[in-house]
């Protein structure tokens, strides 16, 4: 049986607005290369993420304009939170940045769809990433 979602969370050292802006701009600047960190690692080039509701979570081929989806934001709050549908599996993902006293704590939640069957839930192996770049930022 499939789980029915996942949830990973991290605390970072900076507030929730920059915390906000590493997830999203610099994400492939923190996402770790390797041959199980990519739907297609053989051919990709790089992680990207359109900003606002709207955009597209993509895995970046070469030439650059050959891409996998692999998600579409469904919410955009600069500082507090987005969300995206997956476009792989039949997952939807929200990511929320909430201020603490010693910074701000990433929350992912990962939730398999009503009616669905199919999660990659990579989250949990992803998030820790995050406060792995920011040291090196």
């Amino acid at each position: 049986m499939t789980e029915l979602s996942a949830t990973a969370s991290i605390e970072v050292a900076v507030d929730p607005a920059t915390a906000f802006k590493v997830f999203t701009e610099e994400i492939d600047l923190w996402w770790v290369r390797g041959p199980i960190n990519f739907f297609d690692a053989s051919r990709a080039t790089a992680m990207q993420i359109e900003p606002g509701v709207g955009g597209r979570i993509l895995e970046v081929y070469s030439p650059p304009d050959d891409v996998l989806e692999i998600g579409k934001i469904t919410d955009w709050q600069p500082g507090a939170r987005f969300a995206y549908r997956s476009s792989v599996d039949d997952t939807e993902t929200r990511i929320a940045f909430d201020a603490t006293s010693a910074g701000c704590r990433v929350t992912v939640v990962q939730s398999l769809l009503p009616g669905g069957s199919q999660a990659f839930y990579f989250w949990r192996n992803v998030i820790h990433w995050i406060p792995e770049w920011l040291s090196r930022r």
